[in-house]
């Protein structure tokens, strides 16, 4: 039988923090405690059997309370298993749900969607106006080495990493054009 996501969450993670010792917080309730348990095993079930291994461990090394002893908050536990291992992308709630949004067409009629895409994955949070300023300058940049890159491939003179940074600026455009599409297609079956 192959072992779930969430079994291996518990196997590798939450048994070995009670095994060895780790104990609920003063003020904890028993339930308060197995709700949190139960939030650390759906956040991180995506996890390979390795990182949490190196979580466990990461969690004992950070315990709290008088005798170190005590679990450590719940958005610790999975801020830094998500440090270790960042979740696929279609769980990033904030990438999904900002690109499939209004925000998603109009970052592409502006020229800036692969930006947005990528400063929505790396740092988990909306943009504000600083970040908008600078994500609109990264597209227009990008814009032209795109075109630049593209020239030297179709002219057979471009390097390897000329190459490399192309395939990796296409696939993320496609990975947030779907995402757009989605978004719009939601929105025409709901106008519908």
């Amino acid at each position: 039988m192959i072992e779930t996501g969430r079994a291996q969450v518990r196997r590798l993670l939450i048994d070995r923090l009670t095994e060895a010792g780790l104990r609920r917080q003063p003020g904890v309730s028993v339930d308060a405690q197995a709700a949190r348990v139960e939030r650390i095993v759906a956040a991180l079930a995506y996890m390979r059997p390795d990182n949490l291994e190196t979580l466990a461990a990461l969690v004992m090394a950070n315990a709290q309370g008088g005798y170190r002893d005590c679990w450590p908050p719940e958005v610790a536990i999975v801020n830094w298993g998500r440090s270790l291992q960042a979740p696929p992308l279609h769980e990033e709630r904030i990438v999904t749900s900002w690109l499939a949004s209004i925000e998603g067409p109009q970052a592409r009629a502006a020229g800036h969607l692969v930006e947005l895409f990528r400063y929505l994955r790396a740092r988990r949070l909306p943009p504000g106006p600083y970040d908008r300023r600078t994500i609109a300058a990264e597209g227009e940049a990008n814009a032209r080495t795109l075109r630049v890159y593209s020239e030297r491939i179709d002219k057979g003179v471009a390097t390897a990493d000329e190459r490399a940074w192309v395939v990796a600026y296409l696939r993320d455009r496609d990975t947030a054009e779907g995402i757009v599409a989605t978004g719009e297609a939601r929105r025409a079956g709901v106008a519908a």
